[in-house]
């Protein structure tokens, strides 16, 4: 089994499902997997953009590749969707759980619909769709589920309790989940990211409140992140945290909460300022 993983390393005419695949890290990903010779096939709600992608993704690799519509809040969809993909194309070599979405907001000022917005796409989508193609990788003997999570899953900061709880919530499903697929051959990889650069700071902040404020070298490229991420497939890597700084900060709050909790409340600061204006 462990022999069948290592081909994951090369990806070359494997089949990987990337949810989220029509922006962002979702396509940055879709796009450096073509690269490597991967049968692509992208998955999200914007039908339009997932055919660039797709289009795109056929052209580096010179392979098939598909493009399905999908809402991830929809559990019939998901398994419309997956039994497409397993007639049309294969069984699923790699998976990948990038859709996600946030909003920054105070607790006290957030409405129930965008906390269980949050919570639906961000985690139990993602459990759900990796519960489901985690059993067809077992039945195969082996495969990769790697599920987007965030440095904020494991460091807080003032308005994003919900998204924060949301990617706290895929680490430690990641963790069991890791333990339960092991012994057949499955690898479970939990990618913890720090600020990206992508659009999904004009819906989440779209008063560019966050992104304005933090500065440049927090930031990571989408590609750059692609990259780090392929290049762990296949291997026994557990976590990718990245930049180097996040889990530099993620043991830091583990050693130290208190001092912790002072100094990221000292940094965003500039929110209360703004406030108060």
């Amino acid at each position: 089994m462990l022999r069948r993983v290592k081909t994951l390393r090369f990806l070359r005419n494997e089949v990987v499902l990337i949810t989220g695949g029509s922006s962002g890290i979702g396509k940055q990903l879709a796009l450096e997997a073509a690269r490597r010779g991967a049968i692509v096939v992208v998955a999200a709600r914007n039908q339009e953009k997932l055919q660039k992608v797709a289009k795109k993704c056929l052209i580096l690799s010179g392979r098939p590749a598909f493009a399905y519509q999908l809402d991830v809040t929809d559990p019939d969809a998901i398994d419309q969707v997956l039994d497409k993909i397993q007639h049309e194309v294969g069984s699923i070599d790699v998976l990948i759980n990038s859709a996600g979405l946030g909003e920054f907001t105070e607790v006290a000022d957030q409405h129930y619909s965008s906390m269980a917005e949050m919570v639906h796409v961000n985690l139990l989508a993602l459990m759900y769709i990796s519960r489901c193609v985690a059993k067809q990788m077992m039945d195969q003997g082996y495969g990769a589920i790697i599920n987007i999570a965030s440095l904020a899953g494991k460091i807080p900061t003032p308005n994003s309790a919900v998204y924060s709880a949301t990617k706290a919530g895929v680490i430690q499903f990641d963790n069991v989940l890791r333990m339960e697929v092991a012994d057949y051959g499955v690898q479970v990889l939990t990618v913890n990211p720090g600020p990206i650069s992508t659009k999904f700071w004009a819906k989440g902040d779209p008063n560019n409140t966050y992104q304005a404020h933090l500065p440049k070298w927090m930031f990571i490229e989408p590609d750059e992140l692609a990259r780090r991420i392929w290049d762990n497939v296949g291997y026994q890597t557990r976590e990718i945290n990245v930049p180097t700084y996040v889990a530099c900060l993620g043991w830091a709050y583990r050693v130290i909460p208190g001092l912790s909790d002072w100094a990221i409340k000292k940094f965003f600061d500039f929110q209360q300022d703004k406030k108060s204006l």
